[in-house]
């Protein structure tokens, strides 16, 4: 009788193999449970415990702190003001000014941008004023405040800008010139389409509050029409003599 006819022996070849089978599985799930090992054969887990990062004895280094920036001296000031009298704010941050004004008990407080190119203030920490009206003094407190601004990096206006929008009355044209084609259109807006043209070499118009208005069709004084031309230059730009 061959080997492999004889039943007991073909039994226990089953069971000697189930066995092995048994025990490879067991050996496989135990590494895949300790995790990977490292070169030397220890698991990763076991390395990282013993590593100096993971040690309870060893101490994070101290880190400084930053220490706060110190307020401006306006800011100083604005912050202990008497009620009922309007502080000085040129030369303050917006914000600071506004907080000020408001600490004195005047609720209504406004501001527009001093260089007449019509900008937002959408963050008061970015601007500083220049002017303002009324002057500081004992004021009623119902008055409203209005502050002329510029961006920190810019410098005040050394004459007076333009800064109102334009109002068709009688269905005359405004002077439109020395405005900033944002205002313009903004006056006109409901009056008249605008047509803008570069004088400067056909540039397209995209950011509005970046051009000045130095010339208009028609004149100051002449009725309205459905559009109304206005050529432009750059702020910092010269209008073409």
């Amino acid at each position: 009788m061959k080997w492999w006819q004889n039943p007991k022996l073909l039994a226990v070849l089953g069971t000697v193999l189930a066995v092995l089978v048994a025990v490879g599985l067991a050996h496989r799930d135990g590494l895949a449970e300790s995790g990977p090992a490292t070169a030397e054969g220890a698991p990763v887990g076991a390395v990282a415990a013993a590593s100096p990062q993971a040690s309870p004895n060893t101490s994070a280094a101290p880190t400084a702190s930053t220490p706060a920036s110190p307020a401006s001296p306006r800011a100083t000031k604005l912050a202990s003001v008497p009620r009922n009298v309007l502080p000085d704010l040129v030369g303050a941050d917006l914000q600071e000014a506004w907080d000020g004004a408001r600490r004195a008990g005047y609720r209504f407080v406004t501001s527009h941008d001093a260089s007449g190119r019509g900008r937002r203030q959408f963050i008061f920490s970015s601007w500083k004023v220049c002017d303002q009206s009324p002057d500081p003094g004992p004021l009623d407190r119902e008055l409203r405040v209005e502050l002329g601004v510029v961006r920190h990096d810019e410098k005040c206006p050394t004459g007076a800008a333009p800064t109102s929008e334009p109002k068709v009355v009688d269905g005359r044209m405004p002077n439109l010139v020395g405005r900033s084609v944002i205002v313009v259109r903004r006056g006109l807006r409901g009056d008249a389409h605008i047509d803008v043209d570069d004088l400067g070499g056909g540039r397209p118009v995209l950011i509005e509050t970046h051009w000045v208005v130095c010339t208009q069709r028609p004149a100051e004084g002449q009725p309205v029409p459905d559009t109304v031309g206005v050529g432009v230059v750059k702020y910092g730009e010269h209008c073409p003599g």
